[in-house]
């Protein structure tokens, strides 16, 4: 990575994140600006199937709080997918994916554990959400803390990692290889989202219900 680069990263990072919020929220102005189709198209069709899924994954967690948790797990799905496919573009600055950066990977696990306590508390209210912290273990704050480094550690080894490894094998071969390293990273790219939305639903089943709901929400999943 040029040295230029690697004294702005930080601020390379932002400015992509950034832009992966505005094409989300634009994609999502558009797909709502019209009601649905009443013969949907194929877009609308997968649009529909990825929204049931979302919806299912909540409505399993809790039905009390699918309103809530469904866009809550969407959302987190959505920006990471979008920031880890920011490696295949052909623009020079805009293909670094900000989850490559640990700084952003540990943002999004810190927003998912502190987002399944809140939704826990707005859905059983305040005493139940911060009893989970406490009881029935008066260290559970400190594996939330362990739970959040755990996902960020996962999401930004698995994108950062391949990152590397692209710009080490362009370093000794640039032609043609790197591009196979690049495709075989669109697996991790894609993969990844859905391990996070996983984990962050499980995670809040635990806050939600305890740590007796924890096996049903793994076979839910």
């Amino acid at each position: 990575m040029p040295g230029t680069i690697e004294r702005h990263l930080p601020y390379i990072v932002v400015v992509n994140f950034l832009v992966v919020a505005a094409v989300l929220l634009v994609l999502g102005k558009v797909a709502t600006a019209r009601p649905p189709k009443e013969l949907p198209d194929r877009l609308q069709n997968a649009a529909e199937a990825v929204l049931d899924w979302f919806v299912d994954q909540a409505r399993r967690i809790d039905p009390r709080g699918v309103r809530i948790i469904a866009p809550f797990l969407a959302s987190l799905f959505l920006m990471i997918l979008l920031s880890n496919l920011l490696a295949v573009l052909p623009v020079p600055l805009l293909r670094i994916p900000p989850t490559s950066y640990f700084s952003v990977p540990l943002g999004l696990a810190l927003v998912a554990v502190v987002g399944a306590l809140v939704i826990s508390a707005r859905v059983q209210g305040i005493g139940a959400g911060l009893r989970h912290l406490f009881w029935p273990n008066p260290l559970q704050l400190v594996s939330e803390l362990s739970h959040a480094l755990s996902l960020s550690l996962r999401l930004y080894g698995n994108i950062g990692g391949e990152l590397i490894v692209a710009a080490l094998v362009a370093q000794v071969v640039p032609y043609g290889i790197p591009l196979v390293v690049h495709a075989l990273g669109l697996i991790p790219a894609t993969i990844q989202p859905v391990v996070f939305t996983l984990l962050t639903a499980n995670s809040l089943a635990i806050a939600l219900h305890g740590r007796g709901t924890k096996r049903k929400a793994e076979r839910s999943a």
